[in-house]
């Protein structure tokens, strides 16, 4: 299986998110083929007037782009390409004031392209990424349950996102690592979580 790790960790060696992150690897089987894109390394370019000029000509108009419109969409077309040609994304960040980070907001906007993670057809949208596998594993300050579960908008947002290139087959591991005396107790459960998978 090729499993594609996405991962955004700005709090670097001391963050809980990476704490999951080595857990699922250290638990992952070695046969699995495993590629990290690490979006401080190689952040995802937003749109400008050049790149959406080409978006829009090549994915919606069918027209084939010349070289400078071509590179504008060139990194996109690289992180587009590598999630396509995977078997399951984990997706790993914390959640940043209560939704995704900007610059992992920013890989889906890169990734969600028409004629390859969708399309449309006579008029209806068609997800087709329907054979993938995703799993989050995120952190967070708080704890979003019960009345407060709206706040978590970063499950929220994936599922729109994840369904709408068509993959069904997603989970979401989490832990709020704001209150000290909890932290161990709530990274464990998310470790057995993992393991579960």
């Amino acid at each position: 299986m090729k499993i594609l790790i996405v991962k955004y960790l700005p709090s670097g060696d001391t963050s809980n998110t990476l704490t999951l992150l080595n857990h699922f690897k250290q638990k992952m089987n070695k046969e699995h083929e495993i590629t990290e894109t690490d979006l401080i390394e190689t952040p995802p370019p937003f749109f400008n007037q050049t790149s959406m000029k080409a978006y829009k000509m090549r994915n919606y108009g069918g027209l084939t782009l010349n070289n400078e419109l071509a590179e504008s969409i060139k990194q996109m077309d690289i992180y587009t390409e590598q999630f396509m040609n995977t078997d399951w994304i984990v997706l790993v960040t914390p959640m940043h004031n209560f939704s995704l980070p900007g610059i992992v907001k920013l890989y889906f906007d890169a990734i969600m392209q028409n004629g390859k993670t969708f399309k449309y057809e006579d008029g209806k949208q068609i997800g087709l990424m329907t054979q993938k596998k995703f799993t989050a594993l995120y952190t967070s300050m708080g704890s979003y349950k019960g009345e407060y579960g709206f706040m978590d908008n970063l499950k929220t947002i994936l599922k729109i996102e994840l369904d709408f290139m068509g993959i069904k087959d997603y989970q979401f591991i989490h832990a709020a690592t704001g209150n000290e005396s909890l932290l161990d107790l709530q990274l464990t459960r998310a470790k057995e979580a993992i393991e579960a998978l």
